[in-house]
């Protein structure tokens, strides 16, 4: 299943045109002055931890050390580079949608920079360029120099496809040849792999993007090798010490690292989330060209245990600050787990893979459930504030005085001094259009219901007419080569009925038009407001219910409700929504009332006391999950109890 050049599909959607213009209008400008060290923020540590760099990006300026532009030290985490090389990719891609000199200027002057910066044998990072260049590729259990090199290739993709011009394109292929020297099955060669996948996915869309096919051998070599030899990082570390290199004798953790075994064989989510979805993002666009069974097994096993086991409601995934991991099956704490932006990111881009891998419409359902929440949480409506971590609980309070949270933050910071997650972000949106529209031979499939137009030159136009997520109808018109279109049902609309001339049928999870030149439809559906319960297993969830309409998640939050929010309770019968529309957080958002109640109020200083049936009728509202923290601090829930039915009469003896 192949995509669509981003030059041939035109967002016209209210509410994705919107994100893309706060993108281009206000993100990357402003990340680029953060970049630059232009603006006096307020630059966070990702948790609380005095050793992490914050205060400042300094992203930029390093490569201008390295370039010997400037005289200083390197500043900030070794991954530094990335968040240029991801900024780059965001504004290549802002460049499709519309077209900017002034960006283009400003690109050019980054990609002059990193010219500058790269050393003759094609090598570029500046951490181990600055701070050890005896040590380049020695320290691979966390030196990201190949997870840095993957967003370069990826940056370098999107500037060509934006512009056309390649000198980006040759600087990141010229890294790649450099990794080529020095990494695969010969003697000489370094027979193991980056601590943090990305090379791998980049290198199958550079094989996309030049069909060269050695940039797809060496994805797979990266993927076979991992964990091929468990104890190679270990190896690696004692070599250095023989060698006197260096004296660091970290403890390496297999897991964390996806390395307990090679991916083939992994049949579950463990260690670092966005490391996980990376690799298996990785193997899912390496399968779709080798169809190795193995990879396809492992990832899809991999892909139902996050998904059924491991996966909030939000399509947040990470349960847990330690390791930025995964954790166990059905563990899924609101308001201590992780649910980092860039790991929503990865899911919506693993399971667009495994859709293109295999055609089966249940990894679109988790594709936008991540989408339409986790993702979009993870930035504030004005596109200069950005969340690492993305909760489902907020108390402040609690926040400030627990040491188990010092990672929750309640307002979204200026910048991160670990900012991998404001420019991914980015990204994501600038190239949203990609995830629209797919092809495999003569069917067409459309993803998602986003108002827009796709056209194939000498071949096909296709559009979709309408205002989703708002309204409940969209219409599509088609015309050109015969072609079946297949178009997703989204498990969260109900009650479809078309209006075509044009033969159709229907499954559970798609709308099916037979092969035609001409296709005209009017779809209709449902988006009820749905109060969702969570598998008895997840503890944390029992009794509760989450609010669901369309695509969105609902949350309660203090600007609305005022303090206390913990005290709401939702009866699980004859609970009343009210839909209100708004303009106070974005242009158009849909808020729900509930008709629901406030718990007892304790009366007395207790701690506890005996459970009643005391509740006051009160009115709740909710916004959409993605909108919370926009309006200052304050508490934020998405999970709600349920009214309690006490039992009356003689039932307990």
């Amino acid at each position: 299943m192949k995509e669509f050049d981003l030059h041939e599909v035109t967002l016209k959607d209210t509410f994705w045109r919107n994100y893309q213009r706060i993108v281009r209008e206000e993100t990357i400008p402003y990340q680029y002055q953060v970049l630059n060290d232009a603006l006096d923020i307020d630059v966070q540590a990702e948790r609380k931890d005095d050793s992490l760099p914050a205060g400042k990006s300094h992203a930029l300026e390093n490569f201008r050390i390295a370039a010997r532009q400037t005289e200083g030290t390197h500043f900030g985490w070794f991954f530094q580079d990335s968040d240029v090389y991801k900024w780059l990719e965001s504004a290549a891609y802002s460049l499709v949608n519309q077209k900017d000199s002034a960006l283009i200027d400003s690109i050019d002057e980054v990609v002059e920079l990193l010219a500058a910066a790269q050393e003759e044998d094609g090598y570029l990072n500046t951490f181990f360029q600055l701070t050890r260049p005896e040590l380049k590729y020695r320290q691979l259990y966390f030196s990201h120099e190949l997870y840095c090199a993957g967003h370069l290739v990826e940056a370098a993709i999107a500037y060509d496809l934006a512009t056309g011009k390649k000198q980006l394109l040759e600087i990141a292929e010229k890294n790649v040849r450099n990794i080529m020297q020095y990494f695969g099955r010969e003697a000489n060669q370094i027979q193991g792999a980056d601590g943090h996948q990305e090379i791998e996915l980049a290198l199958v869309r550079l094989y996309e993007h030049t069909d060269n096919e050695t940039y797809l051998a060496l994805a797979d070599f990266f993927l076979e090798v991992r964990g091929e030899n468990p104890d190679f990082y270990e190896q690696e570390i004692a070599e250095n010490a023989a060698l006197g290199l260096s004296a660091e004798q970290p403890a390496i953790d297999l897991t964390y690292l996806q390395a307990y075994d090679q991916p083939k064989n992994q049949r579950e989510a463990k260690g670092h989330a966005v490391r996980l979805l990376y690799m298996a993002s990785g193997m899912a666009k390496v399968a779709q060209y080798t169809k190795d069974s193995a990879l396809i097994t492992a990832c899809e096993a991999i892909w139902k245990d996050i998904a059924y086991k491991k996966m909030y409601i939000t399509g947040g995934v990470g349960g847990t600050v330690h390791g930025e991991a995964f954790i166990g099956a059905y563990d899924l704490p609101n308001d201590t787990m992780y649910c980092e932006t860039c790991a929503s990111i990865a899911l919506v881009q693993f399971s667009f893979e495994m859709f293109k891998l295999t055609q089966e419409h249940h990894y679109l359902d988790v594709l936008t459930q991540a989408l339409y929440n986790g993702v979009l949480a993870g930035a504030s409506i004005d596109g200069k504030q950005f969340f690492y971590v993305n909760p489902l609980e907020v108390m402040p309070e609690s926040c400030r005085h627990n040491p188990g949270k010092g990672h929750v933050k309640t307002q979204r910071p200026d910048w991160l001094g670990c900012a991998c997650c404001p420019p991914n972000f980015a990204r994501m949106i600038s190239a949203l259009q990609r995830f629209v529209y797919t092809q495999e031979g003569n069917t067409l499939f459309i993803n998602l219901f986003v108002a827009s137009h796709l056209k194939r030159t000498n071949q096909f136009t296709i559009e979709q007419i309408g205002d989703f997520p708002f309204d409940d109808q969209m219409t599509i018109n088609y015309s050109g080569i015969a072609q079946k279109i297949i178009i997703y049902k989204p498990k969260w609309l109900k009650s479809f009925q078309v209006d075509s001339q044009q033969v159709w049928h229907e499954t559970d999870q798609a709308l099916i038009f037979e092969a035609s030149t001409k296709v005209t439809a009017r779809i209709t559906f449902q988006q009820p407001v749905q109060m969702l319960g969570a598998n008895p297993l997840v503890t944390q969830d029992i009794n509760q219910a989450a609010i669901q309409r369309g695509p969105f998640v609902y949350c309660l939050e203090e600007s609305d409700n005022g303090k206390g929010i913990s005290q709401c309770r939702i009866p699980i019968d004859s609970v009343a929504f009210t839909i209100t529309e708004s303009q106070k957080l974005l242009p158009r958002t849909l808020e729900i009332d509930v008709a629901g109640f406030q718990s007892q109020r304790w009366g007395q200083e207790a701690l506890y006391l005996p459970l009643s049936e005391e509740y006051a009728p009160k009115k709740w509202r909710m916004i959409p999950y993605h909108l919370w923290g926009n309006r200052g601090e304050g508490e934020m829930r998405v999970w709600l109890p349920l009214a309690m039915q006490l039992q009356t009469g003689n039932n307990i003896k």
